[in-house]
C-alpha cells in the first residue's frame, strides 16, 4: 500500500518518542530554517522533580502505558471497521503534486533524560499569541494535538475541576489566535468524525468537541480549535505556523501513561494532523533519532521537518524500505525475522501490509509488540542458546526471563542476534540491550523485552492484527519518513551531535 493511500482512522495514543531531522548538506538558507523543539525523557530530573523510581516501577509504569495504548488501538480498529474507513489513493496524490514548499526546514531540539530506564520523550510546545509553553508527549501514532486546556466560561464548573492542576494549563481568553470551531459544521459532524468528535450540539455556535475514549472509559474531553504554533530557528529566529487544529482538553482522566507531560503532540498522518499540514512545505518528510536508554548522561537531539543539519550528525549510509499506512499510522511490510542468521517460519501473511499484516513503526510504543504467530517463534528462538547456560526465572511482567549475575561478564555474547528484514532486503539490526531488557531493581534479572498482541475476539485475531515496533527497539537508529517518496530510511546512530 503506498503512503499516499489516505485512511480515515482515530487515534489517541499515550505515549511520546524523541526526534531528529535528516538530510545531506543542506544550503546555509535551509540550515537557518531549522526549528527546534526541545525535549526530554520521561524520567528526567525535570519531570520527576524530587520523585524517585526503582527500575521495577519504571517498567511496570512503561507495562501499564503500552497495556492502555493497546487498549485504545483496539478500540480505534473496531470503530474504524464500523465506518468502513477506506484509501483514497487520488486524493492523496493530489496532495503530493500541491507540494511547494519554501525549502526551509524546521526542528524541535530534545534532551534525553536517557540515563533513565524507560522509553518515552518530550517536546516543548508554544501554542497560542502570545506563545504559551508546554511539555508534550510525542507520538508518531496520535493525530491531534492536544494540551490540558481551561476556558474561561468553564472556571469553577464539575469539568474544570477535574483538570490536573499540577500541570501547565492552556488559557484560551489569552491568545489573539484562538479560533473554536461551531459544533453544525460539516467539519465538525463528517471531518472530525475519526478524531471522534461528538454529534452533540447544544447550539448552532456551540464549539466542536471530541471525546476520546477506550472499552468503557473516558480518557480524554475538550474542544476543537485553531491557533497559532510558534518554532524556533536555528538561526535564532522564530517561526509561526497559523491556523493549526489543536484540542483543548479539559477533561483528562489522568495515569502514568502520561507522566507529567501536558498533552500530546501527535505526528500520526490523518488529513488534520500536524504532519498534514505541513510536511509538504518541508521537503515531505521528517525524521527522528532515539537515544540510548542506557546513556549515563543527558544528550540532546532533534525532531525535525525538512533536511537534517549538517550540525545534526547525518549518518554516512542510510537504507531504505517501502513506507506504508495502516489506518493512520506508518508501517511497513516485513519479509522475515532473522535469529543467528536463521529465518524464523512465520506466515508471511502476518507481515504484509496489503494482507492486512504489517508492522506499525511507533515512536510512542515501548516495547516491541508481536502478533500471536509470531511471538512464540521468536521467544522461542531467541531462549534456546541460553537455556542451560542461564537460569530461567519467573517475572510477573515478561515470559522469557533468565538470572544474569552480576559477575557474568559478555553475557551479550550468549543471547542470540535478533534481525528483522524489510522490503528490498534492508534490515534492522538492534543492539541486544534493546530487546534482552534489565526487568528487576538487581539488574541480575534480564528479559525479552516483547509482549503479545492481545486477542480479546474473533475480530481482532483475523488479517487485521498487526506488530509493533516499539521505541526500545528503534533506539540508537536515525529514522526518517519520507511522505513525498513512500519510503521509510534508517541506520545505526548513537543521536549524540557533534561537540
Amino acid at each position: 500500500m503506498s503512503l499516499q493511500s489516505f485512511f480515515q482512522f482515530f487515534s489517541l495514543l499515550l505515549y511520546i518518542s524523541t526526534i531528529n531531522g535528516f538530510s545531506a548538506n543542506p544550503s546555509a538558507k535551509e540550515s537557518s530554517s531549522v526549528i527546534h523543539f526541545q525535549m526530554i525523557h520521561r524520567h528526567a530530573p525535570e519531570l520527576l522533580g524530587e520523585k524517585k523510581l526503582t527500575h521495577s516501577e519504571r517498567i511496570k509504569e512503561l507495562l501499564h502505558g503500552d497495556k492502555v495504548r493497546m487498549e485504545i488501538l483496539s478500540h480505534k480498529r473496531k470503530l474504524r471497521n464500523e465506518l468502513g474507513a477506506t484509501s483514497s489513493s487520488s486524493s492523496s496524490r493530489r496532495r503530493a503534486s500541491q507540494f511547494h514548499g519554501d525549502n526551509s526546514s524546521f526542528s524541535f531540539p530534545l534532551l534525553s533524560g536517557s540515563f533513565t530506564d524507560t522509553a518515552s520523550y518530550y517536546v516543548t510546545f508554544r501554542v497560542g499569541t502570545p506563545p504559551q509553553e508546554f511539555l508534550l508527549l510525542l507520538d508518531t501514532g496520535s493525530d491531534l494535538t492536544w494540551m490540558n486546556c481551561r476556558l474561561k466560561s468553564n472556571q469553577g464548573n464539575r469539568n474544570a475541576k477535574e483538570l490536573n492542576t499540577t500541570k501547565r494549563v492552556f488559557h484560551p481568553e489569552h491568545s489573539k489566535t484562538f479560533k473554536t470551531i461551531p459544533c453544525n459544521t460539516t467539519l465538525c459532524r463528517e471531518d472530525f468524525a475519526d478524531l471522534m468528535s461528538n454529534t452533540v450540539c447544544p447550539t448552532p455556535n456551540s464549539p466542536c468537541s471530541y471525546e476520546y475514549s477506550y472499552v468503557s472509559t473516558e480518557v480524554a474531553q475538550g474542544i476543537f480549535a485553531y491557533d497559532t504554533v510558534t518554532v524556533n530557528l536555528t538561526n535564532g529566529s522564530k517561526k509561526k505556523i497559523p491556523d493549526m487544529l489543536i484540542g483543548c482538553t479539559q477533561v483528562w482522566n489522568d495515569s502514568n501513561s502520561l507522566s507529567k507531560a501536558d498533552g500530546v503532540f501527535g505526528l500520526g498522518f490523518n488529513s488534520h494532523s500536524f504532519v498534514s499540514n505541513v510536511y509538504k512545505k518541508f521537503h515531505g518528510k521528517f525524521s527522528y533519532c532515539l537515544m540510548d536508554q542506557y546513556a549515563t548522561k543527558n544528550v540532546t537531539n532533534y525532531l525535525t521537518f525538512g533536511h537534517r543539519s549538517s550540525t545534526q550528525g547525518i549518518p554516512p549510509k542510510m537504507k531504505f524500505t517501502t513506507l506504508g499506512l495502516i489506518g493512520d499510522h506508518f508501517g511497513v511490510s516485513v519479509k522475515g525475522i532473522y535469529v543467528n542468521g536463521v529465518k524464523l517460519k512465520i506466515p508471511a501473511k502476518v507481515w504484509d501490509i496489503e494482507k492486512g499484516g504489517g508492522v506499525v513503526i511507533d515512536s510512542g510504543f515501548s516495547l516491541t509488540m508481536w502478533v500471536q504467530e509470531a511471538y512464540g517463534p521468536i521467544i522461542a528462538a531467541l531462549e534456546k542458546p541460553l537455556l542451560g547456560k542461564l537460569k530461567r526465572v519467573e517475572s510477573e511482567n515478561f515470559d522469557s526471563c533468565f538470572k544474569v549475575p552480576n559477575t557474568t561478564t559478555m553475557y551479550e555474547s550468549l543471547v542470540p542476534k535478533l534481525e528483522i528484514e524489510f522490503l528490498h532486503g534492508v534490515r534492522l539490526k538492534p543492539a541486544v540491550s534493546s530487546y534482552f531488557i534489565d526487568a528487576d531493581d538487581t539488574g541480575e534479572v534480564k528479559c525479552f523485552g516483547f509482549s503479545q498482541t492481545p486477542v480479546d475476539d474473533k475480530e481482532a485475531s483475523e488479517s487485521n492484527s498487526i506488530s509493533i515496533l516499539g521505541s526500545m527497539m528503534q533506539q540508537n537508529h536515525l529514522w526518517e519518513f519520507d511522505i513525498l517518496q513512500d519510503r521509510l530510511g534508517f541506520a545505526p546512530s548513537s543521536c549524540v551531535l557533534p561537540a
